[in-house]
């Protein structure tokens, strides 16, 4: 069993484990990519191994239930092909990403890291965030925009992220220009620290043509925020949604979910949210997961099941396990999600809220599914196409990101989450973010020289394979 991010399955696993499917997936230690095999033990637990010529087995542990594992993975949606690839694939997964000929699904959400500069240094966070460092130029990111625009279309909503992306004086510009360009949604991820803080900020912004807040945000005590943020800035995140709130700007909370830290507090977000669903339009769920820098000791990985069963039992009765739905617009496992309409005169939650899974069947469902529909908007659109007023509703999605662990190779070539780069590349955020058990990366950050056209991917498969990897 190799170490780092697994967790070992119980010693009589073998004797009670029942196969479920076949898939690939990664040795943590060097990336190689290999066939594994997926299955549930005794317990329901599901478990995905594979074994490294050179670093022997691997057992990671996937999803806290089987029955409802196989149910998501089973209602997946058909695939929408990206209109155009810039490259054939010419080595295994995870490499040669960007988009190459491999992959089967298209983007619908698409970022664009404008910095590697923050205000903060979070223990539990994947992005490039550091100090010093050069951003990238507004030529480099009009470019950055072309390309999104020419992959996916200008229909799709593009976030701003870094780093911290309010530590750019220029931030408004970039906003103007996203708008100028055509693109109808432009998000701003952010810590919220200079919202907050900073009056008249937030208004530039909204002038600009900003469309939406995605403020980390992951929970409702201060010994949450020490955790994750390093420090108790409680404070400074109600700030930030009262400015959005000043402003009549849509704000999503985006929640990474540690075991052991706030993952009890899922329920208290939920009300939270429920209760200033005037400003508040979602919750996003991300079980943390290990890329780049993560000092959080975990118990074991936290999985998508583990983050619905919790907030389903959290819930006080208003959402059930099986309320939360595949979203369409990637692998069913990756991405699942329900919208809870506001209607006090007929809900029976005293809340006045009731999940849209309720109301609808999962044929209707399938047939009003729209593919262009971002994530966060998919059961809005099914909702707005049957006459129902959505009002100040709540959309809640878990996102299930992979590390090196849990890397999942078909899952991977069916991303709608990309990170765009100057040099014209649209890859996998998941794959853009991949650091083996040492940290190093495959994908050089923007800032570093990266592949060219003419390149050869099977040069960067050997150089990594044979030792020549990067501490990026």
């Amino acid at each position: 069993m190799s170490a780092g991010n697994t967790t070992s399955a119980p010693a009589d696993a073998a004797a009670a484990r029942r196969d479920l499917h076949r898939t690939t997936a990664l040795c943590p230690q060097c990336l190689r990519e290999l066939k594994a095999q997926v299955y549930a033990d005794a317990d329901g637990i599901v478990w995905m191994e594979r074994t490294c010529p050179e670093h022997g087995l691997t057992v990671t542990r996937m999803w806290n239930d089987a029955d409802h594992y196989e149910w998501v993975r089973t209602h997946g949606f058909p695939k929408v092909e990206p209109p155009a690839f810039n490259h054939d694939a010419a080595a295994p997964c995870p490499f040669s990403c960007g988009t190459c000929s491999r992959h089967e699904r298209r983007g619908t959400l698409l970022e664009i890291e404008v910095t590697r500069n923050c205000n903060l240094h979070c223990p539990v966070c994947f992005m490039n965030s550091q100090t010093g460092e050069d951003d990238p130029t507004l030529d480099e990111i009009g470019a950055m925009y072309d390309t999104i625009a020419h992959a996916v279309g200008t229909d799709g909503a593009v976030q701003l992220t870094g780093g911290e992306p309010t530590t750019r004086a220029d931030l408004a510009e970039i906003v103007l220009m996203g708008r100028q360009k055509g693109f109808w949604g432009i998000e701003l991820n952010t810590n919220g620290l200079v919202i907050a803080q900073r009056p008249g900020y937030l208004e530039g912004l909204v002038a600009a043509g900003l469309t939406g807040v995605f403020l980390s945000f992951d929970g409702l005590t201060g010994d949450v925020y020490k955790g994750t943020c390093g420090r108790d800035i409680l404070d400074v995140k109600l700030r930030a949604i009262e400015r959005c709130r000043e402003c009549g700007m849509q704000v999503v909370l985006s929640v990474a979910v540690v075991s052991g830290l706030n993952d009890g507090q899922l329920g208290d977000i939920l009300r939270f949210a429920c209760q200033n669903s005037d400003v508040v339009a979602g919750i996003a769920l991300q079980p943390a997961f290990t890329s780049g820098r993560f000092d959080v000791e975990r118990i074991e990985s936290m999985s998508s099941g583990d983050v619905i069963f919790a907030m389903a039992d959290q819930s006080e009765g208003l959402i059930g396990r099986y309320d939360f739905w595949p979203l369409g617009t990637s692998h069913p496992l990756c991405d699942t999600g329900v919208f809870l309409l506001h209607d006090p005169a007929h809900a029976t939650h005293p809340s006045g809220f009731v999940p849209a899974t309720q109301l609808l069947t999962q044929q209707e469902y399938r047939e009003n599914f729209s593919p262009d529909s971002p994530q966060g908007s998919v059961f809005l659109d099914i909702l707005h196409k049957k006459g129902i007023q959505t009002g100040d509703g709540l959309s809640i999605i878990v996102m299930n990101y992979m590390d090196a662990a849990t890397m999942d190779t078909q899952r991977l070539r069916e991303c709608s989450m990309m990170v765009t780069t100057p040099s014209g590349k649209s890859l996998p955020f998941c794959s853009y973010h991949l650091t083996d058990m040492h940290g190093c990366r495959i994908y050089p950050t923007w800032l570093k020289e990266e592949l060219r056209d003419d390149d050869d991917p099977l040069d960067l498969v050997q150089r990594y394979l044979l030792g020549g990897k990067e501490q990026r």
